[in-house]
Order: C-alpha cells, then structure tokens, then sequence
C-alpha cells in the first residue's frame, strides 16, 4: 500500500462503517485517480470534500430511528459506562490512586468487590439479549450483591442507591426491538479506562480524572451539531456520579454545590435532548434500521 492509499484510507475514516463498507474501494479509487503524481496527501480540496461528506453521512445516523429510540440508546449507554466505571474503580485499586486516597481493597472487602463487579454482566447482556435474560442472569444477582454491601458500603451510600438505580435502568431499557450499536462501547470503554489512567498518575490521579472527564464532555458537546446521542450519554453518566456525591454529601456539607453542578449537567442534557428531535426521524413514518 503506497503512502497515498493510506492516508485517503485514514481521512476514509471520517465516514461511518457501514458507509465504508458500502463505498469505500469506491471513493478510495477515486481520489486516487485525481491526486496529481508524487504527492502523499489528496489534493487539499479533496480532503475537505471528504471529511464534509463523511460528517454529513454520520449526521444523518439518528434519522434512521425515531427520538425514543436513539434517547434509550444514548441513556442506555450512559448508564453502562457508569457501571463500568465503577467496576473498573474497584479493579485498579491495587494501583495507588488519587480516586480514593490511601484506600486499599483487602480480601474482606470481596461483597464490595462483588457489588461493583457483577453490575458488568447486565450491562453486557443489555447489548445482546432480552429483557428476562438480563433481569434473571445479571440484574437480581448484582442488586443482591449490592444490597449486601450495605455493611460495607457504608460510608458511600450514594454509590449503592445510584448503582441500584442504573440497575433498575438498564431493566427497563434493555430487550427492546432496536439494541444499541457495537460502536458505543467505545464511549463506554474510555470511561472504563479513566480510573486505571488516574491511578497510574498517582499522586495527581484526581487533577487527570477531571480532566480527562472535561475532555470527554467538551468533546461531546462539540459533537451535538453533528449526533446529540453521545452528549445525552456522557451527561447521564454525569449525573450519575453526582448524584452518587449529592447523596452523601447529605448532612455533610457541600450538598449546595452538587446540586448547582447537577443542574448545570440537566440544563445541557435538555439542549442534547432538544437536538436530538431535531436529528431524529419522523416518527410517523417507518425507521430505516
């Protein structure tokens, strides 16, 4: 593969898989044939053709299906990487980290460990499976783990109720006709590495947890002009963990600033969701899926 091929291969990347898929050989063959020879790079008029059509292909992704469709999926996904997050929190502590300082998990701990384990098995049987399946084989099973914690969860009670909570969520939202794409677990995966990132910077694990958030949610809002779901997703996980902080800074203090931070997270969870209807299908007529 010539230097040429693949860079018009790498800026391909801007349009969506199945886009690729279905056109690629064909587009890659074209800008081929209309780079002038000895140049590694496509014209610069050419790269920008391409990446302005791959964004307008990936703009028009939500319109295949209705706005309730592509909100369950985006909170689904958020919900998912909250959970993975915490099971990942558990997983690095091995690693001194800035998550919780001087905390280290001792084989006692194993119903904390189960709590925030077990929670990954609905979550991945949310993309694969039906309703009973992920209530029967990895719902029950994580909630009992996490209401057993209770002794030892006891001084973060925030975390067991909003886990129970994104349980109950992903009940409700899993096993329906439409299940979410493959390609979200990517949002989900990055969440799940955050922690492992911030304990390996240790002792500033959580300066680069922060940012690494603000990085994902500012992406994500730049995001909204071209597919709002991601946005609605990372605010859901947001809010999942500030409510998880807003229930036990209850009677300790700082409850004031949670709540004003949450407010913020709904105030652009309302614009992503209005963006949303905008992008979505009609949903008179039949979804294109």
């Amino acid at each position: 593969m010539s230097s040429l091929e693949g860079h018009c291969r790498l800026l391909l990347r801007a349009y969506p898989a199945a886009y690729r898929d279905a056109r690629g050989e064909e587009i890659i063959g074209t800008l081929l044939e209309a780079t002038p020879p000895g140049r590694s790079w496509p014209l610069l008029r050419d790269v920008r053709c391409l990446i302005a059509g791959g964004l307008r292909a990936r703009a028009a992704q939500p319109k295949q299906f209705t706005t309730a469709v592509n909100l369950r999926v985006a909170v689904l996904a958020g919900v998912a990487a909250y959970l993975a997050f915490g099971a990942s929190s558990v997983l690095t502590t091995d690693v001194p980290s800035g998550i919780m300082p001087g905390r280290q998990y001792a084989p006692s701990d194993w119903p904390l460990f189960a709590a925030l384990v077990l929670p990954l098995i609905p979550m991945a049987l949310a993309w694969v499976s039906g309703r009973r399946v992920v209530v029967l084989a990895g719902a029950l099973p994580a909630a009992a783990a996490t209401c057993y914690a209770g002794p030892w969860w006891s001084y973060i009670a925030g975390s067991a109720v909003v886990r129970l909570v994104c349980l109950a969520a992903l009940v409700a939202l899993a096993g329906r006709t439409h299940r979410p794409s493959w390609r979200w677990l990517w949002l989900v995966g990055l969440l799940a590495i955050a922690p492992l990132v911030a304990a390996v910077a240790w002792p500033y694990g959580v300066l680069v947890l922060a940012m690494l958030l603000l990085a994902l949610s500012i992406a994500s809002i730049a995001w909204m002009a071209i597919d709002a779901r991601p946005a609605i997703a990372m605010a859901m996980f947001l809010l999942a963990i500030q409510l998880t902080v807003t229930v036990d800074a209850v009677g300790v203090g700082g409850f004031e600033l949670s709540m004003l931070f949450a407010l913020i997270v709904a105030a652009i969870t309302a614009l992503a969701v209005w963006r949303l209807r905008r992008q979505s299908a009609d949903p008179g007529r039949p979804s294109q899926a």
